[in-house]
């Protein structure tokens, strides 16, 4: 009797902490995580966990035998109902592979991929295009901070320009702090497109001061689009529009751009949350960063830590959504933790061709 009574006691205590768990990566991945930096966000996000598990075994012993370990049930129940319904619409909306991955392998032997940068290459096809195969490299979350040496961003910039792209969009997270603001005209200069280098900036770069961010950004011959739009020519007479959408983390309310039906139309936004909304003014195709792909993810099961209000569901690779394609990337760099654990750092090489392309 004593090992049964035992064993209640471990059931219902591993129910306890396993629904304790889930329901602090829920509140991990939608508040916390997005917190403004500060150390009480580190003490936040690393007693809140410790808290819950330890109170989740206490409350789990003493429910024991009772109709409360029906609360952990349904806790897990819903958690199980949530990742299949992720799986569905992953599932719905997923895009075409890359054609092309440089760099592409993580091995369970080497976790550490925090400087493995990988480059993706994707094909679109858009057939309302008139105008050449355009070219664009994608990189975002640089996080220029003391825990990458300089000569890696060096590194991964001079990788960009070789493959020579038309367009090279910045979706944000130039900086993790205002001391490394200076570092970023060398940074970006190094790689040019042929029409033009355009970006918007991210939270990370509004917390350490939008003002010089935007001038740093600026002198290295980057168009900051904030939350505007630029025609860009891309020759042969024809020409696309480039807008950001710097939301929610602007100061300025974002217009809804006016878009012409076929029109190439590309967004530029920090977060893929915005990608509902952007996605129904009929934009050609969404690039976003922002999660950092997880930047820890467990083989087999994926990213546990997302900064978004979906948590999982478009954490990384490519996605169309009523015909609007989502492109995104993992960034370059790395927040807190400083580190990437099977999860590597990457830049996206879409080229995108039309009919004539």
């Amino acid at each position: 009797m004593e090992s049964t009574g035992s064993g209640l006691y471990l059931i219902s205590m591993f129910l306890f902490m396993a629904a304790a768990a889930f329901v602090y990566l829920f509140l991990l991945n939608r508040v916390l995580i997005q917190m403004r930096d500060a150390r009480r966000k580190s003490l936040l996000i690393r007693a809140g966990g410790l808290l819950s598990v330890a109170v989740a075994g206490a409350l789990g012993y003493f429910a024991a035998g009772t109709a409360w370990m029906l609360v952990p049930a349904a806790i897990l129940a819903a958690t199980a109902l949530g990742e299949v319904q992720r799986l569905i619409v992953r599932r719905r909306y997923a895009g075409a592979p890359p054609v092309e991955v440089n760099n592409g392998s993580v091995s369970w032997r080497n976790p550490n991929t925090t400087t493995d940068l990988a480059l993706a290459r994707y094909m679109v096809s858009i057939p309302t295009w008139r105008g050449p195969t355009l070219r664009v490299a994608h990189v975002s979350d640089l996080h220029l901070n003391s825990h990458l040496p300089l000569a890696y961003y060096e590194a991964v910039m001079r990788r960009v320009a070789d493959t020579r792209p038309d367009l090279i969009f910045f979706t944000g997270d130039f900086v993790t702090h205002a001391h490394y603001i200076d570092l970023l005209p060398g940074v970006l200069s190094l790689a040019r497109g042929r029409l033009g280098a355009f970006g918007i900036l991210g939270n990370h770069d509004d917390w350490a001061g939008r003002g010089n961010v935007t001038a740093a950004v600026r002198s290295s011959g980057v168009t900051l689009l904030g939350n505007g739009c630029a025609h860009v020519e891309a020759g042969n007479g024809s020409s696309l529009l480039v807008c950001g959408c710097e939301e929610p983390w602007t100061r300025d309310r974002w217009q809804a751009p006016s878009l012409a039906p076929g029109q190439l139309a590309l967004a530029l936004t920090h977060t893929p949350d915005n990608v509902y909304r952007l996605s129904r003014l009929g934009f050609t195709a969404i690039f976003a960063g922002h999660y950092h792909g997880g930047q820890i993810r467990i083989p087999g099961l994926g990213s546990l830590v997302v900064p978004s209000k979906y948590g999982r569901r478009f954490d990384h690779g490519h996605f169309v959504m009523r015909g609007t394609h989502l492109f995104v990337t993992s960034g370059v760099g790395s927040a807190e933790p400083p580190l990437r654990l099977w999860c590597q750092p990457d830049v996206f090489i879409v080229d995108v061709e039309g009919q004539h392309g």
